[in-house]
């Protein structure tokens, strides 16, 4: 049976160009090859068709019908205002209520009168802010991570006190609304196992287990491992994220000096949007180029010796590592980098500290059968377990269920006929 599905996240789900964007788009686009998606999205400035890039034909041509709500350009002096609201509220404003839109919540109630939906699908925790609009409506929620786990180790590595008092606060209020998500949802889809334990703690219904994953068919004529000359390490994320930033600093400034003492000829390349300025100028470190967003990372994945990923925060999978993995590029990572993937050390790829960081990706770029015969397995695995045609299903299962559940409560509920 066709189920009708409203759903709502922060941003258009489009370019694909960033782990959130790939995830969103992948599950919104197998629902809705068995159902009626109705996707709600918030669009800054007054001219819901202004923005390049972003453009919702795109969607519409997967089956998602997206609906646009105008809701006025950020500026410094209205998220000032909306900050200071959040904290008076004691509600945080990270992840959350900086995506809390009045012209949202009233398209969702416009949208459940137009066709009554069987279920609410709430894209992100921010999302959730939304759900008292449709508080009779089963709700499954997507928890692309453990927010307060991001916030408080994003605190960790500021060095600027009040920053740090303050995420630490953030990450504090996010856990509250974590819990109020597993209270007052249907059925929550997260992204490892590390996270359905979280939330499954936090007493949340039906956690599914729904990884990150990756369109292996989109990488499969890429070769295994990489041509012996081959030799960049590539840096992937989107840099206005603050730990992805501080990743790409590490490598420029303390694992470069000391791979080009050994490989003169080897160079870093750093592939993200929304590059601070602190990012921006790492160019100037000598064997480092800064690209900053690209058209498609395909190129970069196929003229790169490795990926490195030498996180210190973060939560849920890594799309950049199954996406490496899918290419057939060797991977170096922090455990943290790597935290949630089903991964073995020196099986699928490296793992190693910071403090061991240049030699395992010397070890990479100097042992190429090696470190080919680790991509091989990797490819494996990730086109065994995370390839997003099969991941979807969870997806559908979950819904589905949802929607059966209240069926039958509803029936049990109904009297029985003299």
């Amino acid at each position: 049976m066709r189920r009708s599905i409203l759903a709502v996240t922060s941003e258009l789900p489009w370019p694909l160009n960033t782990g959130g964007h790939l995830r969103t788009f992948h599950l919104l686009r197998t629902l809705a090859r068995k159902n009626r998606v109705r996707l709600v999205v918030p669009w800054p400035g007054s001219d819901p068709g202004s923005e390049v890039g972003s453009d919702p034909e795109a969607l519409r041509g997967h089956g998602i019908d997206v609906v646009r709500v105008a809701v006025g350009a950020r500026t410094r002096v209205r998220e000032g205002a909306r900050a200071l609201r959040a904290a008076v509220s004691g509600r945080p404003y990270v992840f959350y209520h900086r995506h809390d839109w009045p012209a949202v919540r009233l398209e969702l109630e416009r949208q459940a009168r137009i066709e009554r939906p069987d279920v609410l699908y709430l894209d992100h925790l921010d999302s959730f802010v939304y759900r008292s609009a449709l508080p009779d409506t089963p709700a499954v929620g997507d928890l692309h991570n453990v927010y307060s786990t991001l916030a408080a180790r994003a605190a960790i590595e500021r060095r600027f006190w009040p920053m740090r008092t303050y995420l630490t606060r953030e990450a504090r209020l996010l856990l509250d609304r974590e819990r109020d998500a597993a209270a007052t949802s249907d059925a929550l889809l997260v992204t490892s196992d590390e996270d359905r334990c979280f939330f499954e703690s936090l007493g949340g219904p039906d956690v599914t287990l729904v990884p990150n994953g990756v369109d292996c068919a989109a990488y499969a004529d890429l070769p295994v491992g990489r041509l012996s000359d081959a030799v960049n390490i590539l840096y992937l994320g989107a840099m206005s994220w603050a730990p992805n930033a501080a990743a790409a600093c590490f490598l420029a400034r303390d694992v470069m000096p000391r791979i080009r003492a050994v490989r003169s000829d080897v160079r870093l390349q750093i592939v993200g949007r929304g590059a601070p300025r602190e990012v921006q100028q790492l160019a100037q470190c000598d064997g480092v180029d800064v690209l900053g967003e690209v058209p498609s990372v395909r190129p970069h994945l196929l003229n790169a010796a490795v990926l490195a990923v030498p996180l210190e925060a973060g939560g849920g999978t890594r799309l950049k590592i199954v996406e490496a993995f899918a290419a057939g590029l060797p991977v170096v990572s922090t455990a943290i980098g790597c935290e949630g993937l089903r991964v073995i050390h020196d099986q699928h790829l490296l793992i190693a500290s910071r403090a061991m960081f240049v030699d395992a990706l010397l070890e990479t770029l100097c042992n190429r059968s090696a470190a080919a015969a680790r991509a091989e397995r990797a490819r494996t695995l990730v086109c065994r377990s995370y390839d997003w045609g099969a991941i979807g299903e969870a997806a559908c299962a979950a819904v589905e269920r949802v929607c059966c559940d209240r069926i039958d409560r509803a029936s049990s509920r109904s009297p029985i006929p003299s």
